[in-house]
């Protein structure tokens, strides 16, 4: 009795491994998945709300936006490869557009302010917003580089990739490349570095309302009350 029960045993210990070994499998397969779908989530392009631009004519203008006789003007300086510049412009930009910019409150001007530690990119890219803003395209180009050419690094910020970008966004191909290869905003991109040093600008964003610089873009309440203070004394 004893050794027939020994060995009716050993198939329930088989088993009991094999269901272990199958547990096991099981579980690597999950967590993989599971690591895959972090990675993928993690490099899929930023979600950036798109720049509405069904304004009055006359409001969209090169780097600004909205009416041009606001009373209050709000300057935004930002790097194109700047990580927080992307968050700057997918949470507080569309707030101000819809509370403010839409309603003829605020306008919106856009300064390029290219960083030495993103360079060359940082650079590239601030030359190939202005030559989309030749083409009155800035506002989607600008849009667009931070969605999905950032989300590349300096892969995202070469010449094909900027003039695909470019393509992708609607612009005259021809043009563009002229604009670029002959870098003709190169000084107007070297003048507005120049200025953000006589400002005492280090970091993007930097963030003027009315000339006053805001010492936390990220504080919408903040920069809610002061934009509000100021239409109140209009």
């Amino acid at each position: 009795m004893t050794a027939s029960t020994s060995r009716r045993a050993r198939p329930v210990k088989k088993s009991s491994r094999s269901s272990l070994n199958l547990w096991l499998i099981g579980a690597g397969v999950f967590f993989v998945a599971l690591i895959g779908i972090v990675i993928y989530a993690n490099s899929r392009p930023a979600r950036v709300a798109q720049t509405t631009l069904d304004l009055p004519a006359g409001w969209v203008d090169g780097q600004a936006l909205g009416n041009p006789n606001a009373p209050v003007t709000v300057q935004i300086w930002e790097d194109f490869l700047c990580p927080a510049c992307q968050r700057w412009t997918s949470d507080i930009k569309p707030l101000l557009q819809s509370e403010y910019i839409n309603t003829g409150d605020v306008r919106l001007e856009f300064h390029n302010l290219p960083l030495p530690n993103f360079e060359p990119g940082s650079v590239l890219g601030a030359q190939a917003s202005l030559c989309a803003a030749d083409q009155n395209t800035f506002w989607p180009y600008h849009d667009r580089l931070f969605a999905t050419a950032q989300s590349r690094g300096q892969l995202g910020f070469t010449l094909d990739a900027l003039i695909e970008e470019a393509r992708q966004t609607g612009l005259n191909e021809r043009d563009f490349f002229q604009c670029m290869s002959s870098q003709q905003h190169r000084p107007t991109v070297d003048a507005s570095r120049m200025e953000a040093q006589r400002l005492g600008l280090a970091s993007t964003p930097s963030m003027f309302i009315n000339d006053v610089q805001t010492p936390n873009p990220f504080d919408y309440n903040a920069v809610k009350a002061e934009i509000d203070r100021l239409l109140g004394e209009n």
